[in-house]
């Protein structure tokens, strides 16, 4: 096949090629189901469910940290797509498809909690990823940090797209009711949050709005974390209150104020599912 106005011939996958794919995807799902039961990941595991000798299995993937790359590249994937379920009834409304996004990422996270230490809370996952608030925000290419095999880049692409599902949406909130009061902590001096904004795009965010993009996050995260962990009264995670409260602060630092009531129903409508 020849693409429209360049002589490139691209050459469809032969057989032996599909073969090799499945057989790699079924050594990334079976990785991930085993780390949904035993709670690691092992390269021996693997090769025993799959009746395959660990020899047999480096032709496929280079080491464990490969495997974990690829296992957590996919749970990302999967993860936006729950994401995007959540948020697609509340279309037209970015406010209320941040807030339905953020109640199924809580929800999704109690459900897979494993998963979620793999993507959110492991070294070898966390060495793949970038900062670039300008991959979150407003999308783009973004380079994994240096060193990074190629398979870390497929996860800090599968990683940017989850915080990309959140930022689009806020910006897309900016853009209806514009950019939210700074907060009372300023932003840090030493540190430049406009330049990755406007790198690559003709669009820029101000440093304070990104801050707030920052500090909305870290809220979320932090609560859900707590909850996933163990680390908080397993009565409160059940009754929801602490997530509830984290909502409202989130909405006072993305400007939403106004619409707390309004937006806490959209919290019960998500957890109700």
């Amino acid at each position: 096949m020849t693409t429209q106005g360049e002589n490139v011939t691209v050459k469809p996958p032969t057989r032996r090629d599909q073969q090799r794919q499945a057989t790699l995807d079924e050594i990334v799902r079976t990785a991930r189901e085993l780390l949904v039961e035993t709670h690691e990941i092992s390269l021996r595991a693997v090769a025993q469910t799959m009746g395959m000798t660990a020899p047999a299995l480096y032709r496929y993937i280079s080491n464990l940290e490969d495997l974990t790359l690829r296992v957590a590249a996919q749970v990302y994937d999967d993860l936006v797509a729950t994401l995007e379920a959540a948020a697609a009834p509340y279309e037209g409304d970015p406010a209320a498809q941040v807030v339905a996004g953020s109640t199924a990422f809580r929800q999704w996270s109690l459900r897979h909690r494993q998963e979620f230490g793999l993507t959110f809370a492991n070294p070898i996952t966390s060495s793949a990823k970038s900062v670039h608030l300008g991959a979150d925000l407003l999308g783009g290419q973004v380079e994994p940090p240096p060193g990074v095999p190629p398979i870390g880049a497929e996860c800090t692409a599968a990683a940017h797209r989850f915080g990309s599902f959140f930022g689009r949406l806020v910006v897309a909130l900016w853009d209806v009711q514009g950019y939210p009061e700074p907060g009372p902590v300023p932003a840090p001096a030493d540190g430049d949050l406009s330049a990755p904004l406007s790198s690559g795009t003709d669009r820029e965010v101000p440093t304070e709005a990104s801050w707030s993009f920052v500090r909305a996050w870290a809220r979320l995260y932090g609560t859900t974390a707590l909850e996933v962990f163990g680390h908080i009264d397993s009565d409160i995670v059940t009754s929801g209150a602490l997530f509830r409260d984290t909502m409202n602060d989130c909405a006072e630092v993305l400007g939403l104020q106004h619409r707390r009531a309004e937006l806490q129903r959209v919290v019960t409508e998500v957890l109700a599912t």
